[in-house]
């Protein structure tokens, strides 16, 4: 009995020892898979942040460079803007910027402005033409000697901290000096190194940036550097404030609530002083413990790198939550598989559950990359390294017209959107940038190329291609790119108004031309005559209508003269020979012509010359002896009874290279001019204080003056006392030494008014009866013995040149039945009539008219209204030739 209880006592420990053992066995396998399981979701979730933190490192970077691009874009648009026309007013650039939007579509930029280039000899007319806008402070700072300025002249918006940027020299610091010069060299939009912005107060200090874009002169050459460098005009430029620029171009970039990644962004070296921005400055609290993980990128944009340096920060943790519930689940499933085998199954449903949570922040993750690609305003997709599609935003989608990214991925992009040329060219894959991106593993930027719609139309494009590198492998490529079909748009609309702007210049310049003949021809003939009248045995009352015909007659040919001065300065026609000119003797020369005019009003001339030498001016002579006479005949004709006219030469040194220059002041004593009529002098058809005086005047004279001076490359200026005189002043460049020597013009005078005994022939071709009776009552008056052979029709010059054999044949241009270009071919051609010489008399006074007649054979070309004495010069030059003329006893 008591050997049967033992035995089944040893029978219950076996059996229970052997259910253990299963049970330890199950326990220690259930452990190891707990284990197992724990340190794979531990590393897998380390793994899983790693990616997220290298993908959205990657995507900062990409979003930055894009946004550069755009900025770079944004400059390239006002370049082209500024170098489409000569002048761009400041109105103008402030409706170009605000069109723009800036704010909406960029935000972070500080600003947009306009620097002008300024060579040193230019620089005081700058400032005075600044200050003339309307801003009586304006200078170029800093103040100092350089071999080259510049000067912010527009930014916008206008206000705030941009003001003190304005005006500044941005050449004079090294840092900014050294991107504006590789942006000149490059033709690119070129970033600067770290500075500190003149926008900057002592408040919330920032470090900043700028990026300039070089605007060159338009219709110059910019294929080599050196033709960059001579073409340059200024530059369109931003300042970027660094913590404006990051906060406006990232926002917030966490990965998530127990994440934290901080963004430090330094210029080519990581060291304290080339730090451009760090997101921690921001942080109210320090994150107090070491970062988990770090993170260094480099960033190119045109030869300026940035390097990007980010760090992961972590709330403190010793497991995670998914760690910890996998260590217990696996643990008490390990302990419950122990007892009750069903527990198999809950461990399963336990585990789904876990996969499947697994799943969810994977496609949340992805949600996260897509709201990223969707929040901005660029093109983007991407592509394998076969070329086929792999995601797209949803502007991609917008612009080329397709619904959904669905209709996009793994299709070829290049033969989807890239395929033919605007020709219908086919676009060969091998020679697509695009391609080459991800084959050769280099950036491309292209602005000339177009892409297809899905609905079979094309679009021009701008777009920039990226190697898409991951742990080192070229993987595919990122494109960005932009719709530019407007901005093509308004290039040609802006070349297409550049072009209208000639063609109406060109035809002003033509009616001009026409009015001038049309005006001089019957001017010819009242001037001409009433010189005759004048000249013969008149009553004195008949002589002093005489003279107001004459004075009238001048007055209107005055203004013509004026008017087609202007025309031709304006329309950059104006022909200029500068040389050394002799200033004492040029003004001693029109003191003796203009002093019958003094006489006449009882008016002193007093030359006062400060210097002991001789002075000459770089100038054109003609040009600078009428600008002094409009001058000197103002001073005359708005001045007192028994006043005086004193003129002043001095030397001063202008500018901040001691340029001499030479200042030649004309003062009279006359009635003044109130500080508030000064700035209408140089406008138009004003005559300042003309109600009060019975002077005649065409109100263009000095419009004349100040355009002829800038044109020679000097300045005019005027300071008045109302009630004690005016003092009008002229600047222009010393010249050291003449470059002719300057012949005693009195060794060569004589007087055409007087009779010769000599005889001779002249053929004149002319339709105009009055003009005609003109020059055969001249020749009966003056040349009684020069026979006058005249005919209306051009074709028959040769045949009475050879019948006549004149000795001089006088030619009018516009003939009924040829004109005069072809009557000088036809007597040149001819042996017998070539060496006769021909005289050119028209009312087309026009420069290029003048200089094509000469060229094709003239001798001379005398414009109408005929001057009498002039006219007679040249009769005696060609017919009578070197002999004394003597006076014809009546």
């Amino acid at each position: 009995m008591r050997f049967s209880s033992l035995k089944y006592s040893l029978l219950i420990v076996k059996l229970g020892f052997r259910k253990s053992w299963k049970a330890l066995i199950v326990l220690v396998t259930g452990l190891l898979i707990t284990l197992v399981t724990t340190l794979y979701s531990g590393h897998y979730e380390v793994v899983t942040r790693k990616k997220a933190f290298s993908f959205v490192c990657d995507e900062i970077k990409t979003k930055i460079s894009t946004r550069l691009h755009s900025y770079a874009f944004l400059l390239r648009s006002g370049s082209a803007y500024v170098a489409s026309s000569d002048t761009v007013s400041r109105k103008e650039w402030k409706t170009f910027i605000e069109r723009t939007k800036i704010s909406k579509n960029l935000p972070g930029i500080q600003g947009v402005g306009y620097s002008i280039l300024i060579e040193p000899n230019q620089l005081n007319i700058h400032i005075r033409q600044i200050k003339g806008e309307g801003f009586p402070d304006y200078s170029v700072k800093p103040e100092g000697k350089r071999e080259k300025y510049s000067s912010i002249i527009f930014i916008e918006p206008f206000s705030g901290r941009n003001l003190r940027a304005f005006g500044y020299d941005m050449l004079s610091e090294n840092v900014r000096r050294k991107a504006m010069e590789q942006s000149c060299d490059s033709d690119l939009a070129v970033m600067s190194g770290k500075v500190v912005l003149m926008q900057e107060n002592k408040s919330d200090l920032q470090s900043g940036t700028l990026m300039y874009v070089p605007v060159y002169q338009n219709g110059l050459p910019i294929s080599t550097i050196s033709e960059r460098r001579a073409a340059l005009k200024g530059w369109v430029y931003s300042p970027f404030r660094m913590n404006d620029l990051m906060t406006g171009v990232l926002g917030h970039w966490d990965l998530d609530n127990n994440d934290r990644i901080l963004l430090q962004v330094y210029d080519e070296t990581i060291n304290p002083d080339s730090k451009l921005f760090d997101s921690s400055s921001n942080l109210t609290a320090d994150i107090g413990n070491p970062p988990s993980r770090t993170n260094t990128l480099t960033m190119d944009f045109n030869g300026k790198r940035w390097i990007l340096y980010f760090k992961q920060f972590r709330e403190p943790y010793y497991l995670s939550s998914k760690v910890i519930m996998l260590l217990i689940s696996g643990t008490l499933i390990s302990f419950l598989l122990m007892a009750l085998s069903l527990s198999m199954f809950n461990t399963f449903d336990k585990a789904q559950q876990i996969a499947n949570q697994s799943t969810r922040n994977l496609k949340e993750s992805e949600e996260r990359f897509k709201m990223l690609l969707n929040s901005t305003a660029e093109a983007i997709f991407g592509l394998d390294r076969k070329g086929n599609c792999t995601f797209s935003n949803r502007a991609c989608l917008e612009i080329l017209g397709y619904e959904n990214s669905d209709q996009l991925l793994g299709k070829n992009m290049h033969n989807l959107i890239h395929h033919t040329h605007p020709d219908g060219r086919p676009y060969d894959i091998g020679d697509c940038p695009i391609h080459k991106a991800f084959i050769e593993g280099l950036f491309t930027h292209v602005d000339n190329e177009v892409l297809w719609r899905r609905d079979g139309s094309w679009f021009h494009t701008e777009y920039w291609s990226y190697p898409l590198i991951l742990n080192g492998k070229n993987t595919g490529a990122v494109v960005t790119f932009l719709d530019i079909t407007e901005r093509i748009q308004s290039i040609e609309k802006i070349n297409s108004a550049r072009n209208e702007a000639e063609k109406a210049n060109l035809a002003k310049s033509e009616f001009l031309s026409r009015m001038s003949h049309e005006l001089r021809t019957p001017m010819n003939s009242i001037l001409g005559f009433a010189q005759l009248l004048q000249m013969g045995h008149l009553q004195p009352r008949q002589q002093n209508g005489v003279g107001h015909i004459l004075q009238s007659g001048k007055h209107l040919l005055d203004l013509i003269n004026e008017v087609l001065d202007i025309s031709r300065i304006e329309a950059g026609h104006l022909s200029l020979s500068l040389e050394p000119v002799l200033v004492d003797e040029l003004i001693t020369e029109l003191i003796d012509s203009i002093q019958p005019l003094a006489f006449a009003r009882e008016i002193r001339i007093h030359l006062v010359n400060s210097v002991s030498e001789h002075l000459f001016v770089k100038s054109d002579r003609v040009r600078l002896k009428q600008v002094l006479m409009n001058l000197i005949n103002n001073a005359i004709k708005y001045n007192r009874t028994k006043g005086a006219v004193t003129i002043d030469i001095q030397r001063i040194t202008s500018d901040i290279q001691n340029t001499a220059k030479i200042r030649i002041s004309v003062a009279d004593t006359g009635i003044g001019i109130s500080s508030e009529d000064i700035p209408k002098l140089f406008t138009p058809f004003e005559r300042i204080g003309a109600e009060k005086t019975q002077t005649e005047g065409t109100g263009l004279g000095l419009m004349v003056v100040k355009k002829l001076l800038e044109a020679m490359g000097g300045i005019v200026g005027v300071v008045s006392t109302p009630g004690k005189g005016s003092t009008f002043w002229i600047e222009l460049p010393q010249s050291a030494s003449p470059l002719e020597n300057v012949e005693n013009e009195n060794d060569k005078f004589t007087d055409p008014l007087v009779h010769s005994d000599k005889t001779g022939t002249i053929l004149y071709i002319e339709d105009n009866r009055s003009n005609i009776e003109l020059v055969e009552q001249i020749l009966e008056l003056q040349r009684s013995r020069i026979r006058l052979i005249s005919n209306m029709n051009g074709r028959k010059a040769v045949e009475l040149a050879i019948i006549y054999k004149p000795d001089l044949i006088l030619l009018d241009l516009n003939l009924p039945d040829i004109q005069g270009d072809q009557v000088i071919l036809n007597l040149r051609t001819e042996n017998r009539t070539k060496n006769i010489p021909v005289v050119v008399i028209s009312a087309d006074a026009m420069p290029a008219q003048r200089e094509k007649l000469l060229k094709s054979g003239a001798r001379n070309y005398l414009s109408k209204p005929l001057d009498v004495n002039s006219f007679l010069e040249e009769v005696d030059k060609w017919v009578l030739g070197p002999h004394k003329i003597e006076k014809e006893v009546e």
